[in-house]
């Protein structure tokens, strides 16, 4: 590779990683500032368990431990934009210091810089690919951690929030251990047909068992529910408390793991999805638009950076604040709307064209752009 072009890639690089970390490390700072008491509840318990000397270790500790899996996740999702921005950069550093003057008259075209540019985030689009196949799904438990879970195993525990089962059952629990399939604090509302509570369980602990098809509970209470004979119908009272040993739902451990995973989904691999699709986890419209984001926001990331090149490739010296400004207008516009496109459903269009539909429109706008370039 010339002298030149390894200049050039090098410094987009570099301001590429600077300006991903700005924004990543702004991102970490709000998050520790909003939930700093969970960061320090969790730095307690780990210092009370003697994992830790002290706070002043297991504070930033904890921070890490939640947002260090965070970067390949903000990879994923940033690496259009700041792709943009780098080259917004060092496109800018280049006009400034006179650089872009004399690659012309040496008679290199501003073309060949673009190549450049092009290469060096083709480069880095790929990677984002490897992410989304390779890292990101052995890095999904830790990924979808709440905040309650700093400094604890992905695979230890999660509360289970208020989920419905086949028979309109809702049941909730403070956590779900997955070694033991176990629930713990939960709680089971019955209803009628019309969707009124009619008996209330809780639970200290849950035990599934497979041939009974539901939960054998520990220290379970039911409490009755139901309507007096006379009055406007709206009143209602508890007329039985009883105690009970077993719930009876097809709210199973693997229902329960195949739920959560399916609202993080898009951490997974596209064989991993399209097996979930299988089993019924997601619907397989959802499993075809998320594999072919993964493809589609490839081709959009490159796409916008063809956009906008040409608001920043100036055969002479000017300022690049006006350039920025719609370079930064039309970027994040773009790159939200082409989001918003390959995730939302679009009526009447097939699940694998709409996710490629930012492609077809923003493919035109690209060539025009890139023929319009005066070098």
């Amino acid at each position: 590779m010339p002298i030149l072009d390894r200049w050039i890639a090098a410094r987009f690089l570099a301001n590429f990683a600077f300006v991903f970390s700005v924004m990543f490390l702004f991102g970490v700072s709000i998050d520790t500032i909003l939930v700093l008491d969970k960061y320090i509840d969790a730095a307690e318990a780990a210092v009370a368990a003697g994992r830790f000397a002290g706070m002043w270790i297991a504070v930033p500790a904890a921070v890490v431990d939640y947002h260090a899996p965070r970067v390949f996740q903000f990879y994923s999702l940033m690496t259009g934009l700041c792709a943009v921005a780098a080259a917004g950069f060092t496109f800018a550093q280049m006009v400034r210091a006179r650089e872009l003057v004399a690659v012309l008259a040496a008679g290199v075209s501003l073309w060949r810089v673009a190549m450049t540019i092009a290469g060096a985030a083709v480069l880095l689009n790929l990677l984002q690919l490897v992410n989304g196949e390779v890292l990101l799904p052995r890095l999904a438990p830790l990924l979808a951690r709440d905040h309650e879970a700093i400094l604890e195993s992905a695979a230890q525990r999660f509360p289970v929030r208020l989920t419905e089962d086949g028979s309109r059952r809702l049941i909730c629990a403070e956590r779900f251990e997955p070694a033991t399939s176990e629930l713990v604090n939960l709680i089971v509302i019955e209803r009628d047909e019309k969707g009124a509570a009619t008996r209330r369980i809780e639970a200290e602990r849950g035990q599934w068992s497979e041939e009974r098809g539901g939960w054998i509970l520990e220290g379970g209470l039911a409490a009755g529910r139901s309507r007096p004979g006379s009055g406007d119908g709206r009143e209602a009272r508890i007329d039985r408390v009883e105690a009970v040993d077993f719930a009876e739902t097809d709210l199973s451990p693997k229902a329960l793991l195949v739920r959560r995973v399916r609202g993080f989904a898009q951490l997974l691999s596209a064989r991993q999805i399209n097996d979930l699709a299988a089993e019924g986890g997601i619907d397989s419209a959802d499993a075809t638009r998320l594999v072919g984001q993964r493809f589609a926001g490839v081709c959009v990331n490159l796409l916008m950076l063809a956009i906008t090149l040409p608001f920043f490739l100036a055969r002479e010296p000017k300022k690049m604040l006006r350039p920025s400004v719609l370079c930064a207008a039309t970027a994040v516009p773009g790159l939200i709307g082409s989001l918003f496109l390959m995730t939302v459903p679009i009526p009447g269009i097939p699940p694998a064209v709409g996710v490629f539909l930012p492609v077809a429109m923003l493919l035109p706008i690209a060539a025009w752009r890139i023929g319009a370039l005066r070098t």
